[in-house]
């Protein structure tokens, strides 16, 4: 999966666009690869027409770049470069100033830990579930409909999903991540984590032999 269905109409080649030399932005590439293995590009990156500079979606396109990617979905906006660095900038102070609704983040969270792939795809893991929901526990007793979040809590340690957080460097990640989906299509596996089970199993018969 590339690009997303519904925006292949924007659908322009890779290598005509340029991240923008004055970026400030230092965003996590190896996390934006994982979300379009996982998703595809959902969402436009933005680009000024005269300069081919990014203004949206600088590390996107990095990501989409290290994927191999002939492609990339995007829109255009016609302005002058002093506009252009106001866009550049308002895009991401914009992120900055966003904040979570922590306890509306926690029932999604539950909900999606509960399914058959858990929290893949969402940059979120076990761990963060639990921090968030015995973090809300420290601030109130209750949560919706009269559960108690230690309830709560209890109900998420039944599931029988979780994830093994391993941190890279973001060069690391990235190219981890291009390999494992390579792998991951040669054997016919249906995620990253069953890829991961079948090397680290391989590993242990071989330690054993």
């Amino acid at each position: 999966m590339n690009i997303r269905e519904e925006l292949k109409q924007l659908a322009c080649p890779i290598n005509q666009f340029k991240t923008h030399p004055r970026n400030v932005r230092q965003g996590d590439v190896g996390a934006i690869t994982e979300s379009l293995n996982a998703h595809g590009q959902y969402r436009a990156i933005v680009v000024q027409k005269s300069t081919g500079f990014v203004l949206a979606g600088n590390h996107t396109l990095m990501a989409a770049k290290s994927l191999g990617w002939k492609d990339i979905a995007a829109t255009f906006v016609d302005c002058d470069d002093e506009q252009a660095l106001r866009i550049l900038l308002v895009d991401n102070r914009a992120n900055d100033l966003a904040m979570y609704d922590d306890r509306a983040l926690s029932e999604v969270l539950r909900e999606l830990a509960a399914t058959d792939i858990g929290l893949e795809g969402s940059l979120f893991n076990g761990d963060d579930l639990d921090d968030l929901i015995y973090r809300l526990e420290g601030t109130t007793g209750n949560a919706t409909e009269g559960k108690s979040l230690t309830e709560e809590s209890d109900k998420y340690a039944e599931n029988d999903t979780r994830t093994l957080m391993l941190p890279y460097r973001v060069s690391e990640y990235t190219d981890l991540v291009t390999k494992l989906s390579a792998i991951r299509s040669s054997f016919g596996d249906d995620s990253n984590s069953a890829v991961f089970k079948r090397i680290v199993d391989q590993a242990y018969e071989d330690l054993q032999s």
